[in-house]
């Protein structure tokens, strides 16, 4: 209590003092720029109102740190692209002119009156400022010691679009007070509410009114209707907060502010907030349902989930508007072919899969990663059954789920690798029981089956828990981390270091799973999953360059992935956990995998390779504590998409032999 009545003490001692040296360095910095900033005035509202004259803002730019409508992007947009590695266009991310809206008879009346209900109750009564607002939100500041509130009007947001940037400077709010008076002198109301509604930013790229209707509804900004005005005049506050994509709660929360608020100053009436919400939500929730491309307006994107895989990546290096008009080339080592073969293989079997779930229960969906094994190049993946508004997770990266028994052929390699075990060395296939801390852990077999006596690569092809725990317990548990580890690219402390390690309760993602399985066919090198391999600027000069990594440690001898593969491939053979699935499809191509199916049967898995292909698939629910049902293993869920999507991509290209 004290420090909170000395803190108000000390604001009001050096609040004169503090707000006098605000105004003079605010005063002081328009002054300074007065000429140009008139200058820009007219600029920027010619280059609304006269068609074709975009051009008189490219002249002084230099002068502000100007935000996007006033930039020469603005005016000469190039699209980024995203290419294949074989230079075939994946994306384009929109790169149409500025659309502004020419006149203030344009604008919806009620598109006016929601944005003054929303920002600026006063706005046809002042003169570029509230004083009372700005009062109240300086003291209130002083109190608080921090920015916690803000007394800005209508006119002086547009300033602060025009003139400043989001850098919060001494003063900054009093050279916007003195560019907003400047604006009330040389506009009308309406003229300044047309600039507001131009230069604002609505989010998913849309830059302006005219550009946010189009997105959003598919119409010209002169004919929304009230819900739509309302929705758009709300969002300008926080874009990313009240997105009806991204956050529709909050955007349903927030529409019904802005018509509660026109209410109160008459702009509608009371009783028709209600109806006007309902019915607008009601078309909106349709609208959303249906599958969208990306979360930024594209001219081309022939695959969802790369292009958004390649904005991320993007927006950490590169600022929103230049990629979106700067004329960006992202070269790439995704295979558009193999990509489209991995959508088709997902949607088909999940398809399927869910044809009998009922709409109460919970969708199955899953993900797919594909690397070249050579290098880790990334050649496919694939997030889920659609890309759409409602689900952008890409469960090819972004989830990490145990991998069940499809870490077992890291076990049997180690075991090689030490030189101590064979692939026909035998081991007893019986019930098996630990003592751990007081407690008993007896891993069981799939059905409670035993075999007796059985080869070790028997044991692996049947997957058979009992014999991969035992040898995990009579080798070197360090080694088989380390070997996991490095493969995968996941830290050694994320590896349990006890014998469960043997069934796969570890988690992992399918791209960094595509990338572990690669050992098995590139000599025992592991690698690094990567997909830029050059980003280049409008001219051609290359901005940044990808490619494998330098450092790819050798972590299996040739000896031991030969005999790996000669191993996994009975996987596909009778006997084996993939066999009855080979048979369905049809599957005869040189393969060698592993399925996975994890406790209560959660999670199905499927890793495999080629000689010159490594992927991953994994089936489940969102919801990891949902099972896919008893009996629901990796070779029944995960290893026919597996094996579609693999003949699919040796449709039309040569096979080849493992060496």
């Amino acid at each position: 209590m004290m420090r909170a009545i000395l803190a108000v003490l000390l604001a009001l001692a050096l609040g004169p003092f503090i707000v006098a040296g605000m105004f003079l360095y605010g005063w002081w910095t328009y002054h300074r720029l007065e000429r140009s900033i008139v200058e820009k005035m007219d600029q920027y509202y010619l280059s609304i109102s006269a068609p074709n004259r975009e051009e008189y803002l490219l002249s002084s730019d230099e002068v502000f740190e100007v935000p996007y409508m006033a930039s020469k992007l603005s005016v000469e947009a190039v699209p980024t692209r995203i290419t294949d590695s074989s230079d075939r266009l994946i994306g384009e991310f929109s790169s149409a002119r500025a659309l502004y809206v020419r006149s203030p008879e344009d604008l919806p009346p009620f598109l006016k009156k929601a944005l003054v209900a929303t920002e600026d109750g006063t706005f046809y009564r002042h003169h570029g400022i509230n004083y009372r607002a700005t009062a109240r939100a300086l003291l209130a500041n002083l109190r608080r010691l921090r920015l916690a509130q803000g007394g800005s009007t209508i006119t002086q947001q547009l300033a602060k679009l025009m003139f400043t940037t989001r850098k919060k400077t001494l003063g900054r709010k009093i050279f916007e007070a003195f560019c907003a008076r400047k604006l009330e002198e040389k506009f009308t109301k309406d003229q300044i509410l047309l600039m507001y509604f131009n230069y604002a930013y609505y989010g998913h790229g849309c830059f302006g009114i005219e550009s946010a209707a189009r997105f959003y509804f598919g119409k010209p900004a002169k004919d929304l209707d009230i819900g739509e005005c309302a929705l758009l005049a709300g969002i300008v506050n926080s874009p990313v907060r009240f997105s009806p994509y991204e956050h529709p709660d909050l955007a349903k929360a927030r529409q019904h502010t802005v018509l509660v608020r026109m209410a109160k100053l008459h702009f509608l009436p009371a009783s028709a907030v209600e109806r006007y919400w309902s019915d607008f939500w009601a078309a909106m929730d349709q609208r959303l349902k249906t599958p969208e491309t990306s979360f930024w307006r594209m001219n081309v994107n022939a695959a969802p989930y790369l292009v958004e895989t390649v904005r991320r990546a993007l927006e950490k290096d590169f600022g929103r508007e230049r990629i979106l008009k700067g004329g960006l080339r992202v070269r790439t080592t995704f295979d558009l072919d193999v990509q489209q073969a991995a959508q088709t293989a997902l949607r088909q079997e999940l398809a399927a899969v869910n044809r009998g779930v009922s709409r109460s229960s919970a969708a199955v969906t899953g993900g797919l990663a594909a690397v070249r094994p050579a290098d880790g190049a990334i050649l496919a993946l694939v997030g889920g059954p659609a890309f759409n508004y409602s689900d952008q997770l890409n469960r090819a990266v972004d989830i990490a789920r145990p991998m069940g028994s499809s870490i077992k052929p890291f076990v049997y390699a180690a075991a090689f690798e030490s030189g101590k075990y064979k692939p026909e060395d035998k081991m007893l296939d019986a019930p098996v029981k630990y003592r751990r801390g007081g407690k008993v852990w007896a891993p069981r077999n799939y059905d409670n089956k035993y075999y007796g006596e059985v080869a070790l690569a028997e044991a692996l092809r049947r997957s058979l828990n009992s014999v991969a725990v035992k040898l995990l317990d009579q080798v070197d548990i360090d080694a088989v981390i380390a070997l996991l580890s490095l493969a995968a690219g996941v830290p050694r402390q994320d590896w349990p270091r006890n014998l469960t390690l043997a069934l796969g309760t570890a988690d992992v993602s399918p791209l960094q799973w595509a990338g572990a399985y690669s050992v098995f066919v590139n000599g025992g090198r592991a690698v690094r999953p990567y997909f830029i391999t050059a980003i280049e600027d409008r001219a051609g000069a290359v901005l940044k360059t990808g490619g494998p990594a330098a450092d790819s440690p050798v972590v299996l001898s040739t000896q031991t992935c030969a005999a790996m593969v000669s191993v996994m491939q009975g996987v596909f053979a009778p006997g084996g956990t993939a066999h009855a699935a080979a048979r369905r499809a049809g599957f005869s191509l040189p393969a060698a995998g592993k399925t996975g199916t994890t406790n209560d049967y959660r999670d199905a898995w499927f890793a495999g390779v080629t000689p010159d292909l490594s992927a991953a698939v994994w089936v489940g629910h969102d919801d990891m504590r949902i099972p896919l049902g008893h009996g629901e293993t990796g070779g029944r869920f995960a290893a026919p998409i597996w094996m579609n999507f693999v003949k699919a991509v040796y449709r039309n290209r040569p096979t080849k032999s493992f060496n």
